[in-house]
């Protein structure tokens, strides 16, 4: 049979093998070689995990548990103990600063005290302008009393001479002055008798004055020529003397008191006084303020440990601003160097687990405590501890004044927290050197080492700083293949 085939036949065979080859090489090239370069390319990244660097925001918390209460509770009570008359208010109540809780009975006993005393301080403030109003009269009379103990001194002067030498006279030469004398008072007397029913009244007095010159100037003498001063009679007039000139000293010191003003030692004793009834009216009032229970603040009634008509004694009613809540909080004793004054913190009741409330903190213990509460003096290794802390919550957006006490919650004190940075994926990081990193991008398809700063951390993702920018893709883990 193959005799039969000619050369045009042999020509046609060649050229349709000729073809199917240079088809099948071109399959070969363009398809196969292909599909088997995807296979392997496929085939390396499914053993290759990646990650997208993105941006977002990363919190470093400590997390802990708390529970609501009344910071500076106010306890208050009457002054005294005595029975309530009204009671104005229950536990829940909310109340302003300046409103009357209760009222304590027999007010009117303190309300009549009040009185009485204001009285007695209006009295003493009178008493003590009345000095000041009369002062001028004081020193007139003062003056005027100087004067009169000054002209007594001077008259008790001169009966103390003329008496002081009764018992030295000559007898011969006292006769002839007692004559002389009486000769003068009779002479003085006759004048008076005849002139002094007509005389003026200035001269009258005159006369007057001259007969009883006269009489004293007889009476002397004669006093002296009988002998008639004893010893007695002479230590009356050396006292007489002495009271003279001591009458004399007290009106000269009275008046250099007041001849510039009131009597000190008067208005000294009226100050006193009035202090002293200022002093009653201070405590009358303060009883009667007492006798009420007016709210100090503006807050809420906690308690109510009595009703109208008890006798109590000591604070009945307790009361706390309830605008500004705290919570105590607790949190494990590793997390130390994640709180401070200031943190902020975030605070999700377990009553209202949708509700995310901000706070920050006030206030820290100083101690460490056990888990059971006990305060810890010396810790021991490996002994678990507590930390406590005093939290505010922020008014905010979020009404807060409705919450009850002892309210428990979870609590997230952040430490650190940055805003729209580079984030990738902790386990990206390769660790190069204690604080070092660096991670693997795949860039045209190859992987990369690239060295990265690093920020703050949490357990999911890393803060990079520098050295990657958003939409980067880094590995995170590589299977590896048998």
């Amino acid at each position: 049979m193959f005799s039969k085939l000619n050369k045009k036949h042999y020509l046609i065979a060649l050229s349709v093998i000729l073809i199917l080859s240079a088809a099948g090489f071109a399959y070969y090239k363009l398809a196969y070689l292909p599909a088997q370069a995807r296979a392997a390319d496929s085939s390396r990244s499914q053993m290759t995990q990646t990650a997208i660097v993105q941006q977002g925001n990363l919190a470093v918390y400590a997390r802990g548990t708390g529970a609501l209460f009344a910071l500076n509770e106010i306890k208050l009570g009457f002054g005294r103990s005595g029975p309530i008359a009204d009671l104005k208010v229950q536990v829940g109540d909310k109340v302003h600063m300046g409103d009357v809780l209760a009222v304590q009975s027999n007010r009117e006993q303190f309300e009549a005290a009040v009185a009485a005393d204001k009285l007695a301080v209006l009295s003493a403030k009178q008493e003590l302008e009345k000095l000041y109003d009369e002062a001028d009269i004081f020193s007139a009379q003062a003056k005027i009393d100087l004067v009169r103990a000054k002209a007594a001194l001077t008259i008790a002067e001169r009966k103390w001479k003329t008496f002081q030498g009764a018992m030295q006279i000559d007898p011969i030469l006292g006769k002839k002055h007692l004559a002389s004398a009486w000769k003068d008072l009779v002479a003085v007397r006759d004048e008076y008798y005849a002139k002094s029913r007509n005389a003026s009244p200035s001269r009258k007095a005159e006369l007057v004055k001259e007969l009883k010159k006269a009489g004293n100037r007889y009476q002397n003498i004669l006093y002296k020529l009988n002998g008639l001063l004893t010893e007695s009679q002479k230590a009356q007039h050396d006292a007489e003397l002495d009271l003279a000139k001591a009458l004399v000293l007290q009106a000269e010191r009275t008046l250099e008191k007041v001849k510039d003003g009131p009597n000190p030692d008067k208005v000294a004793l009226a100050e006193q006084t009035l202090a002293s009834a200022e002093a009653n009216l201070a405590v009358s009032k303060n009883q009667l303020d007492e006798s009420l229970v007016i709210a100090p603040i503006d807050g809420t009634v906690l308690s109510v440990k009595a009703r109208a008509g008890d006798d109590v004694s000591g604070p009945f009613i307790t009361m706390a601003d309830l605008s500004q809540q705290y919570l105590k909080i607790s949190l494990d004793g590793t997390d130390i160097g994640k709180i401070a004054l200031g943190y902020k913190v975030e605070v999700i009741f377990d009553a209202l687990p949708n509700q995310i409330f901000t706070g920050y903190v006030k206030q820290i213990d100083p101690y460490l405590y056990t888990p059971s509460g006990e305060q810890i003096s010396n810790q021991t290794p490996g002994q678990i501890t507590v930390i406590k802390a005093l939290v505010i919550l922020d008014e905010g957006t979020t009404p807060i004044d409705n919450l009850p006490l002892g309210m428990t919650a979870t609590v997230n004190v952040i430490g650190a927290q940055a805003e729209r940075v580079v984030l990738v994926p902790i386990e990206a990081l390769r660790e190069q050197a204690p604080g070092k990193y660096a991670v693997f991008i795949i860039e045209n398809g190859e992987q990369k080492l690239r060295l990265v700063e690093v920020g703050l951390m949490d357990f999911s993702f890393a803060e990079i700083k520098s050295g990657l920018k958003v939409g980067d893709v880094v590995v995170t883990s590589t299977v590896q293949s048998k």
